[in-house]
């Protein structure tokens, strides 16, 4: 399986799928800001976050309790500064085209899209509680479970952490889920989502669990000994 896996991968890297949409979608949803820089006109960012992030706790503009339901998708399309875009389409195209080769499209697309929802929605209702206001948007829980998935199937893939660390994706995932813990824990003043970032792993590990009855826990720390992995 594990062959077959990184066989797809190399056959199709060249191919425009779900990844590739995605990520042009992604571009779309930040012209905006691309034009609030170059000309300091902030009327289309303003609009942009205000009726596609994820309003939260914020008065007198668009949310989910006037009915703007759909924020909880579009949020996962509004980015808020270059390097946020560039690190979740980088991480999405990296990991993110694989899974697309192996699972294919339609299955992918799914994967993607409902873990990134249900992530933004208890996000939602967590950050509900608090009362704070919060502008919440980003590709981020999507991504941290695109992630997750990819080192259920490639655990011992090297990764160049911080583009010069050589670390194996399934110790990654341990640092990653250490520090998005320990920053959400400390509640330190960040303007990142930690909590959104976990709950990416979280679903993207109940639905692999669910629909593809594949517990990435196992797979990456505790994995058969006949199986091939992909590296």
């Amino acid at each position: 399986m594990y062959r077959e896996y990184n066989r797809s991968y190399y056959n199709s890297r060249s191919d425009i799928g779900a990844v590739e949409i995605i990520i042009i979608i992604n571009i779309v949803f930040f012209l905006p800001y691309i034009s609030y820089r170059l000309f300091q006109n902030p009327m289309l960012l303003k609009l942009l976050y205000q009726y596609c992030a994820l309003n939260i706790n914020i008065k007198d503009t668009m949310s989910v309790e006037t009915g703007a339901v759909w924020q909880f998708v579009t949020a996962m399309f509004t980015h808020g500064g270059f390097f946020h875009i560039l690190f979740n389409m980088y991480g999405l195209y990296i990991f993110g085209k694989p899974l697309e080769a192996y699972w294919g499209t339609k299955r992918f697309t799914a994967y993607y899209l409902t873990t990134g929802i249900l992530a933004n929605i208890a996000s939602y209702f967590i950050f509900k509680l608090s009362y704070a206001p919060v502008l919440l948007m980003g590709a981020s829980g999507a991504i941290f479970a695109i992630l997750l998935a990819f080192a259920a199937y490639s655990p011992d893939t090297l990764l160049l952490l911080f583009f010069f660390i050589p670390m194996k994706v399934k110790w990654a995932i341990l640092l990653f889920a250490g520090i998005e813990l320990i920053s959400e824990i400390s509640n330190a003043p960040s303007g990142i989502a930690h909590i959104t970032h976990l709950l990416g792993f979280v679903f993207g590990f109940l639905y692999l669990l669910i629909f593809f009855k594949k517990n990435a826990v196992k797979e990456m720390y505790f994995p058969n000994r006949n199986n091939i992995y992909y590296r």
